[in-house]
């Protein structure tokens, strides 16, 4: 049994800029969503979510191309920039299966070498640890509530 998997990168840079690759078709524009989608050769490695909360990094990987460089130079660096990546299965004929997967990400910068554009990435949903109490935090729970976020949980 193969395994078919594509992903939908979707971009919008802190300058307002939007980005709209794939990886899976090669030299297609696929449709996916309302969008229409251009092939881009890319891989994500990293982490985005764990058992113990931490917010890992996600990097995505272009070549070092013409169009590698124009989305880097129109973001900023890629400095707080909103990443949709969107996973889907595919079946043998390339076709879409109902198994996707969205997850949502902020940047946070970027680096350049020879060979390679990387963009960094964190979750914009960061996960909660199991032992964060299921309360709601009101003033009989902790006392009079700050003014600011410096919330202490004993």
């Amino acid at each position: 049994m193969d395994i078919r998997i594509a992903q939908f990168f979707n971009l919008t840079s802190s300058t307002g800029g939007r980005f709209l690759f794939q990886n899976y078709f090669a030299n297609e524009n696929k449709v996916y969503g309302n969008d229409t989608y251009s092939f881009a050769p890319f891989r994500t490695e990293g982490t985005t979510a764990a058992l113990s909360g931490d917010n890992n990094v996600l990097q995505v990987l272009f070549p070092n191309l013409e169009i590698s460089l124009r989305l880097l130079q129109s973001g900023d660096g890629n400095r707080l920039s909103r990443l949709t990546l969107t996973t889907i299965w595919l079946t043998a004929d390339g076709a879409y299966t109902p198994n996707r997967l969205a997850e949502y990400f902020v940047g946070t910068g970027s680096s350049i070498s020879d060979t390679t554009l990387e963009l960094r990435f964190r979750s914009a949903i960061d996960s909660v640890a199991s032992n964060f109490p299921n309360r709601q935090i009101t003033r009989d729970l902790v006392g009079p509530l700050p003014l600011d976020s410096q919330i202490s949980l004993q």
